[in-house]
């Protein structure tokens, strides 16, 4: 089936994959008293927990340290929310495939979708917490939807992938939690280039969510635009990670619904 077919019948299902997405918020909440309100309050112990470290054990100096990691955090939580829901997605949601006529396709989308969601409510009430601190981001505040929908390409594309994998790899999912984790660390979020060796920069340089991470931290910490170079990685990854996630869930169609 060509492409341009299967998006076809995406747009044709939006309003079951809608349903869907307020079904996953739904659910991600169920029985929290806090409910979407810790969209914020998980970043904000987590940077508080990292500031600690990093301003009272290591001495950093770095000026709004808390706000140079948070601005690379949020949009981290995002990435791997969606990455380890959709993952196994497809097995969980097995029941609701054979019940409805639904692609296949549109359970991790709405996965995806519904942490974009819960990611742009904490951005948005954290956002004027960086204004305060730096009322230059303003300048830039344009370039974030831009920013936003390059991630969400790339975080689409390879929850798409990790989709397919467990099909042929069963323990695939078991082994995501430590790949991630080895990302994180790899991911320049509680520091900067310049402050780790310049013979490890090749090492995160190699890492497509440097760019994005990078991207978030110039917008929402330094106040500047980032520069063609880091904006075209951005593109190139988003490009790359959602063609080859979908044609590679189209290619593996037949396998997933007998795998479901």
């Amino acid at each position: 089936m060509r492409i341009s077919e299967k998006v076809r019948k995406i747009i044709v299902q939006r309003r079951a994959i809608n349903g869907l997405v307020r079904k996953n918020l739904k659910e991600k909440y169920v029985g929290s008293k806090l409910g979407v309100f810790w969209a914020i309050i998980n970043p904000l112990l987590i940077m508080f927990v990292i500031t600690f470290v990093f301003t009272n054990v290591m001495k950093t100096e770095v000026k709004n340290y808390s706000l140079l990691v948070l601005a690379s955090l949020l949009p981290w939580f995002f990435f791997i929310n969606s990455v380890s829901e959709a993952t196994p997605s497809l097995k969980n949601n097995s029941g609701l495939l054979h019940q409805f006529i639904l692609l296949p396709e549109a359970i991790p989308i709405s996965l995806v979708l519904a942490n974009l969601v819960n990611f742009l409510f904490g951005f948005i009430a954290l956002f004027p917490i960086f204004v305060i601190f730096n009322p230059a981001i303003v300048k830039y505040s344009f370039l974030l939807p831009l920013v936003i929908i390059l991630h969400f390409a790339f975080t689409l594309g390879i929850s798409l992938t990790f989709c397919v994998i467990p099909i042929y790899f069963k323990d695939f999912p078991q082994l995501l939690n430590v790949g991630l984790m080895f990302m994180f660390w790899i991911t320049p979020i509680f520091y900067t280039l310049e402050m780790i060796p310049e013979a490890c920069h090749w090492i995160i340089r190699l890492n497509p969510a440097t760019c994005y991470s990078t991207l978030y931290r110039v917008l929402l910490y330094q106040g500047a635009s980032g520069g063609a170079r880091i904006w075209f990685e951005a593109l190139g990854f988003s490009i790359i990670s959602l063609t080859i996630g979908y044609l590679l869930f189209i290619r593996n169609e037949s396998a997933i619904l007998k795998y479901i």
